[in-house]
């Protein structure tokens, strides 16, 4: 092989001074064949195997390594063959004896000639969204949270929604989707999944797939096309995969600081918008904002009514008036003991419903074996049992203000029956609120009134409203126990007065 040296002097000769190709090879003692290529080609010159080298130890094992990479490709990622795990078996298996480096070349090469290659993407507007979840620290209520992160990005103009909950399941999933829906102001006719368990039951063979029940009535709610990536393969909804480290990089660094939930996704969704105006859609000259109204108009139209984003769950009332939830318990009305109900788990409460009733609303707890009490429904109880009232976990855990102890203080040196007195008293909250019956226990003390019908009588003057004077009876229609009937007003019969045809007697 010549040097570049002389492949420039060859090139000299030939086009500079005109010599010819055989004068050229006489006086450089050069083959014809090697001045025509060099007067051909101007790059410098390469060494080109005519057959492959002759590899007599790695020949006979390149098979075998061929196969265990065959093999990794059904394992888990974190148990595939390294260079040295493949010398150290073919030593003890096959009594190999050249170098670990000569393995590591074949490995190489043998990996380089099966590497992916991928086909960008385009997507027209409207037509595809992709999701995905992450996970990131924050600082909520002044402690290190963990906070899972739901992503969903609009294909064409590559609008993001971003927001954070306090676990993947599926009523986070839910959530996550009806709000970027609504902000979006529109539905994508497709979203591309992994295969989250939120959304499938079983992968099967190729794209088919058994789905969740109740993502099959959300998707058909709003109306999408669901679709799915092959296992393991995240790179086939690269747009949002691409958007989760961003995220992480851009929103969440350094650590975000708010008191609840609520504030930190109002200052994501801010932060989407800005990420809209101050970033293009790759390729063109428009910002994600522009490509953002433009795609709006492609949407599906979002339905009128939200889906109930939560998960149901069967549960029954124990006699102790609770339901039990993971692992926590969650208390209901005394008459809906012994029934099978239906409880609806949200992000951040659970609702407790017979048929299509709601008859308990809570906070929801992610701690394990949490008791949460509403006062409210073990009033009917507690009339009946008066006597458990101050030991009563509900009562003790209801926090009332101290005007209430006080009173119940008061009526047990004045009443024959204070307890249960202080428990009809207490049920006066259904009809107006517990602020306003404070204020009327407050007042009672201080003009000396310890009965419950003076207290009644004091209620009505600050509120107007006529109060019914007996307790409900247990067990009979407790779901009209916050029934509000105003009282009747005989002005209105004024109005008859002076029409023809009407006579008043």
């Amino acid at each position: 092989m010549i040097s570049v040296v002389d492949k420039e002097m060859i090139r000299k000769l030939y086009h500079v001074q005109g010599k010819s190709i055989r004068w050229i090879a006489r006086e450089l003692g050069l083959a014809r064949q090697t001045v025509k290529k060099a007067i051909q080609d101007a790059e410098p010159p390469k060494y080109k195997l005519t057959k492959p080298r002759l590899q007599p130890v790695i020949g006979q094992i390149k098979s075998i390594v061929e196969q265990w990479l065959e093999e990794d490709k059904n394992n888990p990622s974190k148990q595939h063959h390294t260079g040295h795990r493949i010398y150290e078996r073919l030593v003890e298996e096959y009594n190999y004896q050249g170098s670990e480096s000569g393995i590591r070349r074949l490995l190489g090469q043998l990996r380089r000639k099966e590497k992916e290659t991928y086909v960008p993407l385009e997507f027209l507007p409207g037509t595809n969204a992709q999701c995905d979840w992450c996970e990131v620290t924050i600082n909520l209520a002044e402690e290190r949270t963990l906070a899972q992160v739901f992503l969903l990005r609009l294909g064409n103009s590559r609008m993001p929604f971003v927001m954070v909950f306090p676990h993947q399941r599926q009523e986070a999933f839910f959530e996550g989707m009806s709000h970027a829906f609504t902000f979006w102001e529109g539905v994508p006719h497709s979203i591309t999944f992994d295969n989250l368990k939120a959304a499938v039951y079983k992968v099967l063979k190729g794209k088919n797939r058994i789905e969740q029940n109740n993502f099959i009535n959300f998707r058909s709610h709003y109306l999408f096309e669901g679709r799915y990536c092959n296992p393991g393969r995240g790179n086939e909804k690269g747009g949002v995969e691409n958007l989760a480290g961003f995220v992480e990089r851009n929103f969440f660094t350094p650590l975000p600081q708010a008191d609840t939930w609520t504030e930190i996704n109002n200052c994501l969704l801010e932060r989407c918008l800005q990420y809209a105006r101050t970033h293009k859609v790759p390729g063109t000259k428009i910002s994600v904002e522009e490509a953002w109204q433009i795609e709006k108009k492609h949407l599906l139209p979002p339905p009128k009514r939200q889906f109930d984003c939560c998960r149901r769950v069967e549960v029954e009332a124990a006699k102790n008036q609770l339901v039990r939830f993971e692992n926590n318990f969650y208390s209901v009305p005394g008459a809906w003991v012994g029934q099978h109900l239906t409880l609806k788990a949200y992000v951040y409460r659970v609702d407790i419903c017979s048929n299509r009733l709601t008859i308990a609303s809570h906070r929801r707890s992610y701690d394990r074996g949490e008791e949460i009490y509403n006062l409210d429904h073990y009033l009917e109880t507690l009339y009946k049992k008066p006597r458990a009232l101050e030991d009563a976990k509900p009562f003790k855990r209801a926090k009332l203000p101290d005007e209430f102890q006080k009173y119940l203080d008061a009526l047990k040196q004045r009443h024959r029956q204070p307890e249960r007195e202080f428990v009809q008293i207490l049920m006066f909250h259904r009809e107006t609120s517990w602020e306003a019956l404070a204020g009327a226990v407050e007042e009672a003390l201080r003009q000396g009134i310890y009965q419950a019908a003076g207290v009644k009588q004091i209620l009505e003057n600050m509120t107007g409203k006529h109060l019914v004077t007996t307790p409900f009876t247990p067990g009979w229609y407790p779901h009209l126990a916050n029934y509000k009937v105003d009282r009747p007003r005989v002005s209105k019969f004024d109005q008859l007065l002076g029409q023809p045809g009407v006579m008043v007697h």
